[in-house]
């Protein structure tokens, strides 16, 4: 019987992370109560309960006594761990984030191509503004299996999280590789008040078996904003 209850509540956990992730609840909005829950996947309190500790402990939902609980992220980067990501740091710090897509298409860059499994590669780079001024510089690489899902150029509200979950990638495990390097000359038209010498990190995300779904090279002018790294413990 503990066994069987085990493999429910983690079929609640899936199905409600993914509700999330899609955009069914979203944040900021208050989630079903538990009594709706049970209703739903016709499931004892204690299967239901179960599924949402482990919303809460992966950064999904809060919970707050007398107040019902709430949607607070719907980023499939939170099951990895509780770092804060950077730009959320900055926003805590109170400095203005902006982002935009500045350009979407098939990637002609072979050494990168070759990372992957596939011949279908693409691109999206995007823009981060801190402050009015364009700071920081991202490429993301991606095997491209649903073109509907890609995003217009200049959109503003875009998870690149979100969008590999569309197109049908779990991520199981990241890497992250960090160097400073002097800035690129390329890059001085991108990030126009840029400094001498940039923070060069370069991510690669992989399935649980081991095919690259992400690579990602950034851009930092950490020499003006510094790249800080908050963890939880």
């Amino acid at each position: 019987m503990k066994q069987k209850n085990q493999i429910l509540y983690q079929k609640v956990f899936d199905a409600l992370k993914s509700d999330i992730i899609n955009g069914k609840y979203k944040v900021g909005s208050f989630f079903p109560t538990e009594n709706e829950l049970e209703v739903r996947f016709e499931v004892s309190k204690i299967t239901v309960r179960k599924a949402l500790d482990l919303l809460v402990e992966g950064g999904y939902l809060h919970r707050q006594s007398g107040m019902g609980t709430k949607v607070i992220s719907n980023q499939p980067i939170n099951v990895f761990n509780k770092a804060k990501t950077f730009t959320k740091i900055l926003k805590d710090h109170g400095v203005d984030v902006q982002t935009a897509v500045v350009y979407i298409g098939k990637s002609e860059n072979a050494t990168i191509n070759e990372k992957f499994d596939v011949d279908n590669v693409y691109e999206i780079h995007r823009v981060y503004q801190l402050d009015g001024v364009a700071s920081i510089f991202v490429k993301h690489y991606f095997p491209l299996t649903k073109s509907e899902f890609l995003p217009e150029k200049g959109a503003k509200q875009f998870s690149f999280y979100s969008f590999l979950v569309k197109q049908g990638f779990e991520i199981f495990n990241m890497e992250d590789a960090f160097c400073a390097e002097k800035t690129p000359k390329q890059l001085t038209k991108i990030l126009p008040k840029v400094s001498d010498v940039v923070l060069n990190r370069t991510r690669s995300a992989y399935t649980e078996m081991g095919q690259l779904v992400e690579y990602t090279t950034s851009y930092y002018d950490s020499g003006t904003t510094p790249y800080l790294i908050d963890y939880q413990v």
